[in-house]
């Protein structure tokens, strides 16, 4: 019996490398906040906030059982595949929710981490300006 291809592993693999290349996003933009020096006379910088104390949500998915070999009937096979075909479309839900929910606070952290940048890129300039002088 020929083993058969299930697309929704196409479609985790591409949530995985999204979600990847996200978290090395955010690395790089942390890497570049790290390299520009802080201005000697800014203020110091507040605190951050406290981590949420809401607790991490969880996927309530239920993972089917193992696959039923080829000695299982072919109803087995199909139960087995339609249970498969039902955590894999239930995962991809609470992936897709739980990326809209984070999209907004990626958006902030990345415009402050722009704003961030600008504001040491123009007051290195100032610094350079005021050497030349």
């Amino acid at each position: 019996m020929r083993a058969h291809r299930f697309p929704e592993i196409d479609m985790t693999r591409r949530c995985i490398s999204r979600f990847a290349a996200l978290a090395l996003g955010a690395a790089a933009a942390c890497t570049a906040l790290a390299q520009q020096p802080a201005p000697p006379s800014a203020p110091a910088a507040p605190e951050a906030p406290a981590a949420s104390s809401e607790p991490i949500p969880k996927h309530s998915c239920a993972k089917p059982d193992e696959f039923p070999g080829n000695v299982a009937t072919d109803t087995q096979k199909r139960t087995w595949q339609k249970n498969y075909v039902a955590y894999v479309d239930c995962l991809k839900k609470f992936i897709t929710e739980q990326q809209a929910l984070a999209e907004p606070h990626v958006k902030a952290s990345n415009a402050a981490i722009a704003e961030y940048n600008s504001g040491v890129k123009e007051y290195n300039a100032q610094v350079e300006k005021a050497k030349g002088n």
